[in-house]
């Protein structure tokens, strides 16, 4: 799915009405539908639904949910800003609302704003859309501020009025709507998907409204939000003449004395993503706790409480380095090694990504292709601190550029920056996930699909899919609150039954 500029989202607009066809009112149209159709079915009519209307087509669009929720016996008043300069959709819906003996209260100035919010207020914010590019001044500035200050639920159509659709780094958030729903239509904004946003943009909801896929066909873009379809496509089922040894064998450099769950984690993992061996060199100390957990696992063993060089051959489809291994001497030495001799793309993560942050000069060595899977943090330590998004962007794509990495940023919506320039962020997983070892399992089965023949892009986009998928999954059954990480292996199954025909 593609994430488009202001500029392309309108260009897309114009080609739908041009050749569907079909008129711009009667797009707005399916827009306030799709828009009451989720509001009525989350909400019902002993709500009070105060509509803040712009003098644009968002304001129209704002207009024709007002009536249709009207229409619905919903109790709706609609607030509109006293202009000479109303858009001509606007215009339409303002003369249907009139028709239907809609409530209107023009504001002129801010004590017109008699509004007496009690429990029951919803307040639905349809003053400004994509099109906005400077920060809001004027009397919306003061409206936006005063329905923030109320604390009220409020659902954003579009955008949160004052939003900019990608790079905000300039704006002013003190005049932004704190909308608890965003209802967007037919693609994620940029601005809805990044951390400086989360505050603003709440809950995101996606809704179809008939854009012509042809348009959007049109619109070249590097960044993408990960659908089931994008994924179902990636995802290659078994052959039925295949057995372990044509599966993928895949090595995890894990565990250390007192992280041997890491190694636990992401050993399971990795099989439970449908690598046909799994081998992990672990402490000598750990391996009770490995082959007791994880039967099916074959072991290489190092020193007592840490993996120091393991003399081992590089004969493995994909190889995992990092969880829970430590930042020991003899661990760098061994980094070193893997390093050197590895002549296939890596995954690392965690205690690997800290060493590489602090000996920068090892960065060079990393083989092509190979992917690290940081948390913000870890990766302030590789490109430094950011002031905003856009910034960590740049700086991020900078870095995958020079090394010739994959960067998977985790967290939600976690994004993966490729080589190529792209930027891929994920549809799936909730907040339950971040817990101790989420990333662990992360690395198992990302690592898993390498060592089946997945590309590293490939490896990377359904892995961070299904990860956050099984998630999901697990977080219905059991609580987000009660999620833990082995809670997601556990639903990986279920994950990927979603990718295979029922037949």
């Amino acid at each position: 799915m593609k994430i488009l500029t202001a500029e392309q989202i309108k260009k897309v607009d114009v080609f739908t009405i041009q050749n569907q066809p079909i008129s711009s009112i009667d797009l707005m149209e399916k827009a306030a539908e799709a828009c009451s159709k989720w509001i009525m079915k989350h909400f019902d009519n002993q709500h009070n639904f105060h509509v803040f209307c712009g003098i644009g087509n968002n304001g129209g669009d704002g207009l024709a949910i007002a009536r249709i929720l009207k229409q619905k016996l919903y109790n709706v008043t609609v607030y509109v800003k006293k202009s000479d300069h109303y858009s001509e959709d606007f215009e339409s819906n303002f003369e249907l609302w009139h028709a239907n003996k809609g409530q209107t209260i023009t504001i002129e100035s801010m004590v017109d704003l008699t509004l007496q919010p009690d429990e029951n207020t919803i307040i639905i914010d349809a003053i400004f859309g994509y099109g906005l590019n400077r920060p809001v001044t004027g009397l919306e500035s003061s409206i936006i501020q005063y329905l923030n200050s109320l604390n009220k639920k409020t659902i954003s159509i579009d955008l949160p009025s004052g939003l900019f659709t990608n790079d905000n780094h300039k704006n002013t958030y003190d005049t932004i709507i704190n909308a608890d729903y965003t209802l967007t239509f037919e693609f994620p904004k940029l601005s809805l998907l990044l951390p400086d946003n989360e505050h603003k943009s709440g809950t995101i909801i996606i809704l179809p409204i008939g854009l012509l896929p042809e348009g959007i066909a049109q619109q070249s873009t590097d960044v993408y939000f990960t659908t089931f379809e994008d994924c179902h496509r990636i995802y290659q089922p078994k052959t039925k003449f295949a057995h372990k040894g044509t599966n993928g064998h895949a090595l995890l450099i894990t565990g250390s004395l007192g992280k041997m769950g890491a190694a636990v984690l992401s050993s399971k993992a990795c099989l439970k993503s449908g690598s046909g061996l799994v081998t992990a060199l672990i402490p000598r100390s750990g391996n009770t706790v490995i082959q007791t957990a994880n039967p099916e696992i074959m072991t290489l063993l190092s020193e007592e409480e840490n993996i120091v060089s393991g003399n081992f051959a590089y004969h493995y489809d994909a190889v995992g380095i990092g969880p829970g291994i430590g930042k020991e001497q003899n661990t760098l030495a061994l980094l070193k090694e893997v390093l050197m001799n590895c002549n296939k793309p890596l995954v690392i993560d965690a205690d690997a990504l800290n060493l590489l942050a602090e000996h920068t000069e090892l960065q060079k060595t990393i083989p092509v292709n190979s992917i690290i899977t940081p948390h913000p943090k870890e990766l302030s330590r590789w490109i430094g601190s950011w002031k905003n998004d856009t910034e960590k962007i740049d700086k991020t794509l900078k870095l995958v550029d020079q090394l010739k990495i994959y960067v998977v940023l985790k967290g939600a919506y976690t994004c993966i920056f490729c080589p190529d320039g792209t930027l891929h962020f994920n549809s799936t997983g909730n907040p339950g996930m971040g817990t101790a070892g989420s990333g662990d399992v992360l690395t198992g089965i990302i690592t898993g699909l390498l060592a089946q023949g997945y590309t590293a892009k490939e490896s990377c986009i359904l892995g961070v899919y299904l990860h956050g998928l099984a998630g999901d999954l697990a977080s219905t059954e059991k609580s987000q609150e009660s999620l833990i990480a082995s809670d997601i292996i556990d639903f990986l199954g279920k994950g990927f039954l979603q990718f295979q025909p029922t037949f």
